[in-house]
């Protein structure tokens, strides 16, 4: 166990649940199990229609405490948890995941060795299947940036991504963000986290610890509706909007215009009607669409274009 100081200070775990019933109990279990004792866990049921608040029940103690949703929403319960902690540091997790039983404890540690009101701290993620299998994707975030915002720009690069509980931040960094916009039905995360990043001081990397994300096919970042496609589009024009604040070059124009070329790449035909929005956004910006260099992509879309290349390449899986 690592040496902490400062009075080994509040740590609050803010989890929204719903519809969690497979995997709430594990989930809490891990966390309570944290080599970091000086934790409290916030629970916020967001209207569940099984029995996940009914197994969260049994948890509930001076460390678990237990709430329903003033409102309705992911974005909202995680605002309602917030308004419900004490802690003078935060992690938002959902409540099918979970991470290292020491991640607390060290990024605490490297906390508060090293940072400040203003620092957030990130570790890497590992996905988690079904069948209990776990594997990571390729990245290269796992490093100390400063200012903040350049984890940003190296997630918008594609270097990596990462999910809410691989991070740790003092509750001053969630209150002058102005916490999780509960507007945002789709790519909620990486909104919040965008603004919180533009807003810190530095980002500091633990890398001895992960978060572990379970692939359950749920969940919001499975929406594939047009409301939940528009959603994305509002937050890349926030997201855009901060990166560019903090440099308007054409390096970022090209980091930006891959990006939302990787999101029309992925998703098109689906997002079809969508596009006037998505173009509006590039020429706004002085951007132009950069779809990923791929061969199949490449050989089509010089006899036909990039819009049927796509629709002929996501109907026949190639």
């Amino acid at each position: 166990m690592v040496e902490l100081n400062k009075n080994n200070p509040l740590v609050s775990v803010c989890i929204p649940i719903y519809n969690v019933s497979e995997y709430i109990e594990e989930t809490l279990q891990k966390v309570l199990k944290q080599t970091y004792n000086n934790i409290e866990v916030i629970l916020v049921d967001d209207f569940s229609t099984d029995d996940s608040f009914q197994i969260a029940q049994k948890f509930q103690s001076e460390k678990v405490k237990l709430f329903k949703n003033k409102k309705k929403g992911g974005n909202a319960a995680r605002n309602f948890a917030f308004e419900k902690s004490s802690g003078a540091y935060i992690k938002f997790m959902d409540s099918d995941d979970y991470c290292s039983e020491n991640m607390i404890e060290q990024q605490i540690y490297r906390m508060l060795n090293d940072g400040t009101d203003e620092t957030l701290i990130h570790s890497p993620l590992k996905m988690l299947e079904p069948d209990g299998r776990t594997f990571s994707l390729p990245r290269s975030i796992d490093q100390d940036y400063t200012p903040g915002i350049e984890l940003l720009v190296a997630i918008w690069n594609q270097e990596g991504f990462n999910v809410p509980h691989c991070y740790l931040m003092h509750r001053n960094l969630v209150i002058i963000s102005g916490g999780w916009d509960e507007k945002v039905i789709k790519n909620q995360d990486g909104e919040f986290f965008a603004r919180v990043a533009a807003l810190a001081d530095k980002s500091l990397s633990v890398n001895e610890v992960y978060a572990f994300w379970r692939q359950t096919k749920k969940g919001v970042s499975t929406l594939t509706s047009l409301k939940a496609y528009n959603s994305v589009i509002d937050t890349f024009q926030i997201i855009t909007n901060l990166l560019f604040s903090y440099k308007d070059t054409q390096e970022m124009r090209v980091i930006c215009s891959k990006y939302i070329g990787n999101f029309v790449y992925v998703n098109y035909p689906a997002i079809k009607t969508l596009m006037p929005r998505i173009n509006k956004l590039l020429v706004n910006s002085n951007m132009s669409l950069i779809l990923p260099d791929r061969k199949v992509l490449n050989s089509l879309k010089i006899l036909l274009g990039w819009r049927i290349s796509l629709s002929i390449i996501k109907k026949l899986n190639l």
